[in-house]
Order: C-alpha cells, then structure tokens, then sequence
C-alpha cells in the first residue's frame, strides 16, 4: 500500500509537466485530501504535498513572471500574501529556536509560505474561471470514494490500515512509550474516532466539511450532476459524522448555514431554516441518537464534562498558562517558534506544563509562539479576505458565500483545535474562489469596452 502510494505520488509529479492548468489544480486537491502522509524517500522535501508545489513551479517556469504580473495586479491577491509574508519573516528574526541557524530559519520559511499560505496564489494561476472547477470535482469524487472504503475499513477494524501502511515504524508522541502505531490511537478509546487516511480525525472531518462546501456550491450553480453530488455528500457526510469530532460539527454547520444566507433571499432560507429547526427540537429527545450528539457537544461548555475532550474550563485553563509562559517583553512577538513543543511540552522528554499540553487553539499559540503582533497579522490576513468577498456579495452573491463559509470553516476549526493541517488545503480552495470572482471582473470589464468601442463606432458615423 505504501508502494502504491509512492508511486501515484510521483506519477502527479511527472503529471505536473504535461497536463493542462486545471489539471493541476486538481492533483492539488487529491493531494491535500488522500496524500497527506506519504512520504517518498531518497528525493527532497518528501512530503507529496510539498512536491506538488515546487513540481508545479518548475512545470510553470517560463510563466513565472506572467504569473506575478498578474499577482501584483490583483490587490485581493497581494495584500494578504505581504500580510502573511511580514508575518512569517518577523518569526523567523524574532524566535530564538530559528536564530540558532539560518538554514532553520530558511525551514521555517518554506514550510510557512512556499509550502503553506502561496498555495492560495498557486490556485489562483491554475484555474481559469468557475466552471475550470469541473476536473476537480471529478477527481475529488474518487478521492472521497477511497476515504470512505479506508474510513468504513478503520471503523469497523478500529485501526486506520491506510495510516499504518504508510506511517510503519512511526509511533504516535502522546503514547511513543507504548510503542503505539499512529493508525491505532484510537483502539480501545472512550470515545472512537476514524481517521481514514489522516493522521488527525480532526483533519479528515475538516476536508470532508470544505470538499462538501465544495461540491455543494457547484451542485446548485449547475456544475455538478445530481447523481454526482449525492455520491459526494455521502462520502463528506460520512467523513464530518464519523470522524467523531464536536469542534468539526460545529464549524461544518455554521459554515453551511453561513451558505445559504449569504446566499439566498432571506425570507426562503428563513423557511427552511426554521422548519429544520423545528424538526431538530421535536426529534431531541424522542430520536436517542439526536439526543446523544447533542449531548456531546453541549458538554463542551459544562463545568464539569461528563465525555473526555475539549471543554470551556479546560481552554480557560489553556489560556491561563499561556499567560503565564509570556514574558512580559516577549508579549509583542511571542516566545518564538517551536517553543511549544521544544521547551514547554516535550522539554527534556517531560511535560513541563501540563495545562498547556494539547493546547487547542490556533489564538492560543499564535499568543505563546508569536506574541499579540502575531495574532494580529494572522487576523489581518483573513479580515482582507472577508472584506473582498463583502465587497463582492453584490455581484457574486454565491461566489463570495463559498469563499465567506471557507472562512468560517477554518476560523471556527482553527480557534476550536488549532491548525492542524487546514490551512494548505483552505488556500487551495481560496484561491480557486477569488480567481472565478476576478476571471468574471475580467471579463465583464472587456465587454463594456468593446460595447463601448462599438457605440463610439455608430455615433461616429
């Protein structure tokens, strides 16, 4: 399996110089949704989804500088991307853990922009309008396909078979001692959670919520078949639901609702809104597995949980401790990179804070690891982008409602577990948003000037 693995991984390579544009994109998104653990020995970087964006840009070579015309062209596009580039550079001068080499610092830099934030820009050069979504959406179906045979192989196994086989010889950090592999973590669990392809449940819940956001939107734009879109939903459903994780639940129904009413006129969505509602409370209660999950996920705010996991007084105590970690001098720009788990966490193979082990927001560390300069980038760059998609809802209503649900997918999954790995796969997405949006603009500006060439043409005469 491991084999099979490498091997698709450095066909999409080869792929990458002889297949159009749109293509790409979608070796993209396969990549982000089944190849996240696979790694190819014997080459560099080895991560697939770190060969697909230097493949890309050696593919695109002799484009480049088209490439950044266009990016410097395009204010939705830029501004973010300096945001986050000033960001990423004042950690690299400001973290002592980086400072110790400039090859580290380089590491750092590559892993947080070439390989991280510029898949936005990436996307943004590979799609050519809404409709070019059309080979994504193929070959996410068949991505989905196989992450539900390995997610229905890991529940009913209790073990991720595909992780195991890719992931043999590594040992999960929190349980190294036992020598437990990283695909059985859960085994024997209070509360189970399948992992799929992922080495985090949390991470297969989020692509799963994002691809469904996804092929939702093209389904009611006419994109997508109907026999296309169930066969999706189905596998995204499965994928949000049993990846057993409340923070993903939350997050994927916010954004779906965030959809329809940024969307639709209020009055229809208000309907179905409040009829779905109706129907949630009358079944609460008489449906015991409706009862159950949302049991579940109001114990997030209890006092005292009954369910082991996340819960308000624990992310009061998180943020406590984070508090405590900051130097006073250090509040502006953190306590650097890596010091979360170099020197608090796994300092000396020892937790040496407990309160602050499996910290579980991306708001939390950005403080500890960044400082409030930090946090307030990290903010700025996705305020840019809500305030393009606002400026846009006019227009583009159902366009900006996907790129605004993606926002808060992330936002609401990051502040609820951190980052984890939906960041690379969310800049995909915005960038292919954000392209529709400006290839339309584009178009729209050619026309009028061509009625407007053609009505100076008649008057003349």
């Amino acid at each position: 399996m491991r084999i099979v693995a490498i091997i698709v991984t450095l066909v999409c390579c080869i792929l990458m110089f002889g297949v159009k544009r749109q293509t790409k994109a979608a070796i993209f998104i396969m990549g982000a949704m089944t190849l996240t653990l696979v790694n190819v020995p014997f080459v560099p970087l080895h991560k697939a989804n770190n060969l697909f964006p230097v493949m890309f840009l050696l593919s695109e070579w002799n484009y480049l500088e088209h490439h950044f015309k266009v990016f410097w062209r395009t204010p939705s596009l830029r501004n973010p991307i300096l945001v986050v580039t000033f960001s990423a550079l004042v950690c690299a001068w400001t973290s002592p853990h980086l400072n110790e080499s400039f090859s580290e610092a380089l590491l750092f830099l590559r892993g947080e922009l070439l390989l991280k934030y510029f898949a936005i820009c990436y996307a943004f050069w590979a799609y050519s309008s809404e409709t070019s979504i059309k080979q994504t959406l193929r070959v996410s179906v068949y991505c989905l396909i196989v992450l539900t045979f390995f997610g229905i192989l890991n529940y009913m196994k209790e073990s991720a078979v595909f992780v195991n086989a890719v992931t043999e010889g590594r040992t999960s950090i929190i349980r190294s001692h036992e020598g437990e592999a990283l695909g059985d973590f859960y085994i024997g669990s209070e509360r189970f959670r399948v992992l799929s392809m992922f080495k985090s449940a949390f991470d297969y819940g989020y692509i799963c919520s994002a691809i469904f956001l996804l092929h939702l939107h093209c389904f009611i734009q006419r994109i997508e078949k109907k026999q296309t879109f169930l066969i999706a939903a189905f596998c995204c459903l499965f994928g949000v639901y049993f990846c057993g994780c409340r923070t993903v639940w939350v997050a994927f129904v916010i954004s779906l609702c965030c959809y329809f009413f940024w969307c639709f006129k209020l009055k229809k969505t208000s309907l179905w809104f409040l009829i779905a509602v109706m129907a949630f409370i009358l079944s609460y209660g008489v449906v015991p597995f409706i009862e159950e999950k949302v049991d579940l996920v109001s114990d997030i705010f209890s006092d005292d949980p009954l369910t082991k996991g996340s819960s308000l007084m624990m992310r009061q105590k998180q943020l406590e401790a984070t508090m405590d970690n900051l130097d006073e001098e250090d509040e502006l720009t953190g306590q650097g990179k890596g010091y979360f788990i170099k020197d608090m966490v796994y300092g000396n193979n020892q937790v040496v804070d407990k309160n602050l082990y499996g910290m579980e927001s991306v708001i939390l560390s950005y403080i500890l690891e960044r400082g409030f300069l930090g946090l307030a980038l990290w903010a700025l760059f996705y305020v840019l982008l809500f305030i393009y998609f606002k400026m846009h809802r006019q227009r583009y209503k159902r366009l900006t409602g996907l790129g605004v649900s993606f926002l808060l997918l992330y936002v609401f999954f990051s502040v609820g577990t951190g980052e984890l790995g939906s960041v690379y796969p969310t800049m995909l997405l915005f960038g292919f948003v954000i392209k529709a949006i400006e290839y339309d603009k584009t178009k729209m500006n050619r026309l009028s000037i061509m009625n407007e060439k053609t009505c100076d043409c008649y008057t003349s005469l």
